[in-house]
């Protein structure tokens, strides 16, 4: 199942989160993953926070994907109350679809 929520902080800068989640019963619960676009108020489109002109992409290149992930989140700007806002919204979907 996928999830979209659309954020916009108070720089204008809106924020798409991607929720991806499927039930694994090894673990007894949702295993979600999380992309992370900004679109800033000038831009048309939605790109990752970090893009091959962002100081930290090549630092971004040589971490394990798990932490890649965590940094593109860091560098969106998004509150980590809202993003755990989404995955509790998306639990709760989850739950009522599944």
């Amino acid at each position: 199942m996928a999830y979209e929520k659309y954020i916009t902080l108070d720089s204008g800068r809106e924020i798409k989160l991607i929720i991806e989640g499927s039930f694994n019963p090894t673990k007894s619960g949702i295993v979600t993953e999380m992309e992370v676009l900004i679109k800033d108020p000038k831009e048309e489109h939605f790109h990752p926070p970090i893009e091959i002109s962002h100081p930290k992409y090549w630092k971004l290149k040589n971490m394990l994907p798990e932490q890649s992930k965590q940094l593109q989140i860091k560098y969106s700007g998004i509150p980590d109350k809202q993003i755990r806002k989404a995955l509790r919204e998306f639990e709760k979907a989850f739950a009522t679809f599944a």
